[in-house]
């Protein structure tokens, strides 16, 4: 562990006495910069930091937690989602955007079961995502209560081990405590933001790596607010919903699908819930794991999203892609020193091209576990229907992330994790040594409300 921060002083000491041998030109200015006449210093991180703030933390819209948990486990928790959207931003769009359309996806599932005349709500997206962020929990006889998805509520319904919700889209939108002064300040601070950048580049000022940052931030706080428009946040009280029937009894009349032990909740013939980064991927790397309790309390925030090919998976591959590219801006930025414009470049090629590979492995993976190639293979087969089970059979016994994948993303991770780690460091430390005409304001600015 000390040889990595002894190299990482090494270097930040190199990077400082290099600054100060380039402050002898005339167009840049070095240390902290006061506000008397233009932007300072403190204007540029605190409009930065702040924007990052807001988009990193109100956009969240986590599961339910568990019963009992308290304030402090829900905030810690929010706050690694947090650090997890500042490193990653993309990723936790990707999340957003699978729950978007596995809730969708449930739409169409309970299309059949909500008859208005039984008094049957109709089943909407909310209800959709409600349910798959743990909104339902079942309670069977005799046995333990657990959170139930959308998939394992449709089920149980269909067999009449419950009965359908009587809970309509209002109802679950109540349960929301979505704060309209949080997502109206976010908007109106990023919509600043944006407007200050575009201002700059209008009036040809420079703009500096950390605001480009800060700009990444931003459109993915935007896109993420679509993708979680109907998800309720911060709900706390789970809707019950309960059984006559013990879980012993539900289990022995699915028959053989449900002879295996469960791993999350007794209902995993259903949906298993996978693949998830705390109940899964961390068990195999010998970190510390997410619920130990089984059934599972909650749902947890990382199942892996299985979105399709449908259009938002387009959208999110060019969204992704251009999210990437957006560090390419400042490919010919005036950095403090030539070693750290090499290496931008070098980290921003590095994330493109580690989320280009991702998507190929993922798009693929993602395939087989939604049987998509082997539906186009029985098409263009001519076999009889022996083989199309037999490619059933194989697509369910076969691992959710197999050991080829694992092999080619352990390195493209520690690639990209580490390019990230310097792209968020060096957007702040180029503030040390910023050229003279990035501290002057656009003209019109001051005259427009702002935070």
């Amino acid at each position: 562990m000390a040889l990595p921060l002894y190299l990482l002083a090494l270097i930040h000491a190199f990077l400082v006495n290099a600054a100060d041998e380039n402050e002898t030109s005339a167009g840049r200015r070095a240390g902290w910069v006061s506000q008397p006449d233009g932007r300072g210093t403190f204007d540029i991180l605190w409009s930065c930091l702040f924007t990052i703030f807001l988009c990193t933390w109100v956009s969240l819209h986590l599961n339910v937690p568990s019963p009992h948990e308290t304030y402090r486990h829900q905030f810690s928790r929010k706050a690694r989602w947090m650090l997890q959207g500042i490193m990653a931003p993309e990723f936790v769009l990707a999340f957003a955007t699978g729950q978007k359309v596995e809730a969708t996806r449930s739409v169409e599932d309970f299309k059949p079961l909500a008859l208005p005349g039984e008094g049957r709500p109709k089943w909407t997206i909310r209800h959709g995502f409600y349910a798959n962020m743990g909104g339902f929990v079942l309670r069977p006889r005799e046995s333990a209560a657990f959170p139930i998805n959308s998939k394992q509520l449709l089920w149980l319904i269909k067999r009449g081990y419950v009965d359908y919700p009587k809970l309509s889209a209002k109802e679950v939108w109540d349960k929301s405590k979505a704060d309209g002064f949080q997502k109206s300040l976010t908007c109106l601070q990023t919509g600043w933001f944006i407007i200050q950048i575009l201002g700059r580049w209008i009036q040809r000022l420079p703009v500096t790596t950390l605001e480009i940052t800060t700009l990444s931030f931003v459109l993915c706080t935007l896109v993420m607010f679509t993708q979680w428009a109907n998800k309720p946040l911060d709900v706390e009280s789970p809707t019950i919903v309960a059984s006559s029937k013990s879980i012993a009894e539900i289990l022995i009349e699915a028959g053989s699908v449900a002879s295996q032990p469960y791993k999350q909740t007794p209902l995993d013939f259903i949906d298993n819930l996978s693949p998830s980064w705390l109940t899964e991927v961390q068990p195999h790397l010998r970190f510390r794991t997410g619920p130990t309790m089984r059934p599972l309390p909650r749902f947890t925030n990382d199942r892996f999203p299985v979105i399709g090919a449908g259009p938002d998976a387009v959208f999110l591959f060019l969204f992704t892609m251009a999210y990437c590219g957006l560090h390419f801006v400042a490919w010919d930025f005036d950095f403090p020193t030539p070693l750290e414009r090499s290496l931008w470049r070098a980290a921003s090629i590095a994330i493109a091209a580690c989320a280009f590979i991702f998507w190929v492995c993922e798009t693929y993976q993602d395939g087989h576990r939604l049987g998509r190639w082997e539906r186009w293979a029985a098409k263009l087969s001519t076999s009889k229907d022996g083989r199309i089970n037999t490619m059933e059979k194989q697509r369910r016994n076969r691992r959710f992330i197999p050991v080829w994948e694992v092999i080619i993303m352990t390195p493209v991770t520690i690639v990209y994790t580490i390019a990230r780690t310097y792209i968020v460091i060096e957007a702040f430390l180029c503030q040390r040594s910023l050229p003279m005409r990035a501290f002057e304001t656009v003209q019109w600015s001051q005259y427009l409300p702002h935070f």
